[in-house]
């Protein structure tokens, strides 16, 4: 089975955030998109979910699209079409999380004005964890709920090809005084980073994660891959079955189809134009109720959540709430990262002259 009992090095979370924010300059990022892509990237490391190349991993690809074009610097974000409640924005190939912080803040702002902000955006590039939107949403007090298209790794249920994506979602619940109830989720088992992870590190995976060429299910890595287990041959499963299949076509009719971005087959294929299209909604519970009687009964919830009786050998969690465990093990004890992306990131850091932070310990 999957794990992560793998070698690492662990590092101070503020000098990775600022190895980051140098290299990301060094390439041509203002500083602005620096630290707002940094904060991202060193968040999801903390958070430690190693095969979902969402932690500093991502430097691989920014450094790629950054030298072919597929990334803009200083790219406007512009609002084509504005309402009290809705916008559609331009993000012109601009960093994905860049883009995506401001959309985030531009759906709040509705929100805070007529209760709910909807922004969809175009053109965009990989913004990361969706959780982390959709939890940036939570510190102005609402609810945050961000999905977004990519590349197609998903067959429609009953077919071998793909044609539609992993199509993550980000909600997240604003909570007083504790951390935010949080789900960052794919709309499938797996994601093909995690399938890559388990081949390179001579594991076995769930039957469910995904599917070979054929259909088939298997629990080798290997089935699903090339020989070198560079790319993925097969297709992932989608959760739910038929259910997670809906609700990715749902995702890229509004991420894509609506946005006017690319979808389907042709989205993310492209390193120099990968034309992401995303939606975020914030929502202000204070224009259904008082926030603190919002808060009131959503802590009731919460705690008939904790009451439930578990099943033996088993913990009850809100969602989110491992990772921000994990996150906390990691700002007291160092970032975990696998010893082979350490080795990678070094040679980034000597191709532009930015020393790499020292390993704590």
């Amino acid at each position: 089975m999957y794990n992560y009992d793998i070698p690492v090095r662990r590092y101070n979370r503020k000098d990775l955030n600022d190895f980051c924010e140098k290299y990301l300059v060094a390439l041509g990022a203002s500083e602005e998109e620096a630290r707002i892509t940094s904060a991202g990237v060193v968040a999801a490391a903390s958070r430690w979910h190693p095969g979902k190349g969402q932690g500093l991993e991502k430097l691989f690809r920014l450094t790629l699209q950054l030298g072919n074009g597929g990334i803009n610097c200083n790219a406007d974000f512009e609002i084509l079409e504005d309402s009290p409640a809705a916008a559609l924005v331009d993000g012109h190939k601009g960093f994905g999380y860049v883009v995506g912080h401001r959309a985030s803040s531009l759906a709040v702002e509705k929100a805070k004005n007529v209760g709910v902000g909807v922004v969809t955006v175009k053109h965009s590039n990989h913004f990361g964890q969706a959780g982390y939107h959709a939890e940036t949403i939570t510190k102005s007090g609402m609810v945050g709920y961000v999905m977004t298209n990519a590349r197609a790794e998903m067959a429609p249920w009953g077919a071998t090809e793909p044609v539609l994506a992993t199509s993550p979602w980000g909600i997240g619940i604003p909570r007083e005084g504790a951390d935010p109830i949080l789900l960052d989720m794919a709309l499938t088992q797996s994601g093909q980073g995690m399938v890559m992870w388990a081949f390179r590190e001579g594991q076995d995976v769930p039957d469910n994660w995904m599917l070979t060429a054929d259909g088939a299910k298997s629990t080798n890595p290997a089935d699903f891959l090339n020989d070198d287990g560079s790319a993925s041959t097969g297709t992932q499963y989608p959760i739910g079955e038929f259910k997670g299949y809906g609700l990715a076509l749902f995702t890229d009719v509004l991420c894509g189809v609506m946005s006017g971005s690319l979808f389907g087959v042709e989205c993310f294929q492209d390193d120099t134009n990968h034309d992401v299209g995303h939606m975020i909604m914030a929502f202000n519970p204070e224009f259904f109720m008082s926030r603190d009687k919002f808060q009131v009964r959503l802590e009731k919830l919460v705690n008939e959540i904790r009451a439930a009786k578990p099943i033996e050998g088993r913990s009850v969690y809100l969602p989110g709430e491992l990772e921000f465990l994990t996150e906390r093990d990691s700002n007291e004890n160092g970032v975990p990262i696998d010893e082979r992306s350490v080795e990678k990131l070094l040679l980034l850091a000597e191709e532009q002259s930015i020393n790499f932070p020292n390993e704590i310990g």
